[in-house]
């Protein structure tokens, strides 16, 4: 016969079959999700950094409309590599970058607020405003034009993660219900954060809420390309 799961265990199974519940119960008026989409043009110098702007396409679908507005907040990550081209050999990653926003809902001033790290939030009225802002250009330095060799070629890789709901943005939650949103540690409710990440992930994803990814590449490129494209003010 098999041993007993100590109580902690199945709390943790209890509130895993929970959160799966209210996660897909959520989901059952969000419709069919269009998936995220992700474009890029070709890199350019600006200042004296190489820069890439990035287009993120189809941010804000139905599903992630419908979890925004039941309180889950939502981050969208762009992650920029500038990869050496080396023939015969293994390619080289020469530098990358990051820029991502955090978007959630406000319930007392019902609106939406796009938040980005040194930067005021914009804050917008309605879902299709969030995706208008969201799929604005995002202009990424990834290098300084002075580390580019010459006679070297290089492509930029793009990969766009949309997490809709982590485990620190539940925590987040959780402190808010509990009146303690200063301090989460001291929260009375947090039970669902206790569930290991592994399982909270899990139930994430067959809920329907795990992360949506897109990603792209440019063409290959030089830095005389890169001064020609400059020369002519593209």
């Amino acid at each position: 016969m098999p041993a007993a799961l100590p109580a902690s265990g199945l709390r943790n199974l209890r509130v895993a079959a929970c959160l799966a519940c209210t996660l897909t119960t959520c989901l059952v008026s969000a419709g069919r999700a269009r998936a995220l989409d992700l474009t890029m043009a070709s890199p350019r110098v600006r200042d004296g950094r190489l820069v890439i702007e990035a287009r993120p396409g189809e941010a804000i679908n139905s599903r992630v409309a419908g979890s925004l507005a039941r309180g889950m907040p939502a981050t969208l990550q762009i992650h920029a590599e500038l990869w050496r081209d080396r023939r015969g050999w293994f390619d080289r990653l020469e530098s990358s970058a990051d820029a991502s926003v955090r978007i959630r809902y406000d319930v007392w001033s019902d609106s939406y607020l796009i938040e980005r790290i040194g930067a005021e939030p914009i804050v917008v009225g309605i879902p299709d405003s969030v995706a208008a802002v969201l799929e604005r250009p995002w202009l990424i330095p990834i290098a300084g034009v002075a580390q580019l060799q010459p006679d070297a070629n290089y492509y930029v890789v793009l990969a766009a993660t949309l997490r809709p709901l982590t485990v620190e943005d539940l925590e987040e939650v959780e402190g808010w219900l509990s009146g303690e949103v200063g301090n989460t540690k001291k929260s009375g409710f947090g039970v669902v954060t206790e569930i290991p990440r592994s399982v909270f992930d899990a139930v994430r994803n067959v809920a329907g809420f795990g992360d949506q990814k897109a990603r792209a590449s440019s063409e290959r490129f030089s830095l005389g390309d890169l001064t020609r494209s400059s020369a002519r003010g593209d």
